[in-house]
């Protein structure tokens, strides 16, 4: 019912003869790209930054830390060194899938289930969280909610980018909706 582009990345880096592989389960959502791309070209204009905007990424994480429910890995680094050991690797990722991995990103899949993912991972897309959170509230629940959500931001203090972002949904985004203050 929603409209994000779910894609698996492996991700392999070779040492000591082996390869460390991972997977992640990486959201991209046009609204949230396009949303994105304007605070970028907003923040860049005001603070002449330099923040990238093509191609954002709405949410990445690794299979591991589903698995683990966000909490530090449960399990060890993942060494491929042979056929056997991708084989094993292979069958860990179907298992993971087929387990606490696909019913975590099955809760993506409808709109008021993926605000109730972010609300239960405050970790969730990191610098860019608020804009984010922003966007998937204003999908569920309205402009207005949302604006009243980020009304109740007080970014002072916050680092440069994190208040800015802020800055921007209520002086911007936000400023004509009813209910300001």
């Amino acid at each position: 019912m929603t409209d994000f582009n779910i894609e698996l990345d492996c991700y392999t880096d070779r040492r000591y003869g082996a390869y460390d592989c991972s997977i992640s389960a990486v959201f991209k959502w046009k609204k949230f790209a396009k949303f994105y791309k304007q605070l970028a070209e907003w923040y860049n204009v005001k603070f002449q930054g330099s923040a990238r905007s093509n191609g954002m990424v709405f949410v990445g994480v690794g299979f591991d830390g589903i698995h683990a429910d966000f909490r530090p890995p449960s399990r060890d680094t993942f060494w491929v060194a042979n056929e056997q050991d991708l084989d094993i690797f292979i069958a860990q990722c179907a298992a993971d899938l087929d387990g606490k991995v696909g019913e975590w990103i099955k809760r993506w899949f409808s709109w008021p289930s993926a605000l109730d993912v972010m609300d239960a991972h405050p970790n969730l897309c990191g610098a860019w969280r608020d804009t984010a959170y922003y966007c998937l509230m204003e999908q569920v629940h309205g402009r207005e909610a949302a604006c009243a959500w980020v009304r109740g931001i007080d970014a002072a203090g916050w680092p440069e980018w994190l208040a800015a972002q802020v800055e921007y949904l209520q002086s911007q985004v936000c400023s004509g909706a009813s209910g300001q203050s």
